[in-house]
């Protein structure tokens, strides 16, 4: 694991359960007004403009090689700054927002995910909770890739 954290925020992609930092953390959004930007990258939908700043929209659904995916009304932007500069903010598009939780008394172990992450493919480390993976996302690495 390569940094501690002392919450994490949880949401949903395709019924798995993935998290990262939530000191990484600016904003949470209604899936809603992305402009599209053409000849970009396919996981990028476009920008959006939050308080004056325009900041890229990336697709986690489909960096992890989701297809046919349908918004519903739980669909979200997670506005992520991995370096917490107002210039390198990022949305991510999730399934859904689960739920913000400290992880001081969790034992975090090596990521048990080994599923097809498409992109996604830097993880801290796995949380076993009420019955369930939680899949910690090494925001660092991913946002290098969607900013590559």
């Amino acid at each position: 694991m390569k940094e501690q954290f002392t919450s994490i925020i949880s949401f949903y992609i395709n019924k798995e359960v993935f998290a990262f930092d939530t000191l990484k953390v600016r904003n949470i959004l209604e899936y809603d007004n992305i402009t599209h930007v053409p000849n970009t990258k396919d996981y990028l939908l476009g920008v959006i403009n939050l308080h004056g700043n325009i900041i890229p929209i990336a697709d986690f659904r489909v960096m992890m090689g989701m297809e046919n995916i349908e918004n519903t009304q739980d669909t979200s932007i997670i506005v992520v700054s991995n370096d917490g500069k107002t210039e390198s903010l990022i949305g991510i598009v999730v399934d859904s927002v689960k739920e913000v939780f400290d992880t001081e008394d969790i034992n975090v172990q090596d990521s048990v995910f080994h599923g097809n992450a498409g992109l996604i493919s830097a993880f801290e480390g796995s949380i076993h909770k009420n019955g369930e993976f939680i899949h910690i996302i090494d925001l660092d690495e991913t946002v290098q890739e969607i900013e590559n």
